[in-house]
């Protein structure tokens, strides 16, 4: 029996047994509606906040699901970099809404978005398509996952199981 090799090959296994349990959360928060008078340019809040999702979650599945509260509002992911007529107000930036390019949600969706989040820096963007809905507060849900990618995870299982089944086998005595 060799004890380093299955030593090394039990510690990946449980690697990538908690990779692929990975990690998982839920919040709420609330953000004002901008105000809105379709068919005219709508003006979309940005978050001053950015979410960094570091270079190593390319080995990570994420994943977010997000849904809101005001029907005529929407919610939405946008890359860091903001366009510069955007107006800095002191709980967010105004910007145009044809102006920002969305990764996920955006005016078209619907109560709700799925987004496969990447490495990257991102902010959030909300407005409406009502302007009935002026200001009003919207309550956003959220459930997020992060877990290892599943082509890594199975990798570390082969290595890890190939290196216990070598640990394991009993070593040729030389004579």
């Amino acid at each position: 029996m060799r004890i380093v090799p299955a030593l090394i090959g039990f510690i990946i296994l449980i690697v990538a047994v908690l990779g692929a349990i990975g990690l998982s959360g839920e919040g709420e928060v609330s953000t004002n509606v901008p105000a809105c008078a379709p068919p005219l340019a709508c003006d979309a809040g940005v978050s001053h906040d950015t979410l960094d999702i570091p270079g190593i979650a390319v080995i990570l599945e994420v994943k977010a699901e997000v849904s809101w509260s005001q029907s005529s509002a929407w919610i939405g992911v946008i890359e860091n970099e903001v366009p510069p007529s955007c107006e800095s107000l002191p709980s967010h930036l105004s910007c145009d809404e044809d102006e920002l390019t969305f990764v996920a949600g955006g005016p078209d969706s619907s109560g709700s978005f799925s987004w496969s989040a990447e490495p990257g820096s991102f902010r959030f963007a909300s407005g409406s398509d009502s302007a009935s809905s002026s200001l009003r507060t919207n309550s956003i849900s959220y459930t997020w996952s992060a877990g290892l990618s599943s082509g890594l995870m199975f990798a570390l299982f082969a290595i890890g199981i190939g290196l216990l089944a070598w640990g394991f086998k009993p070593a040729a005595h030389s004579k």
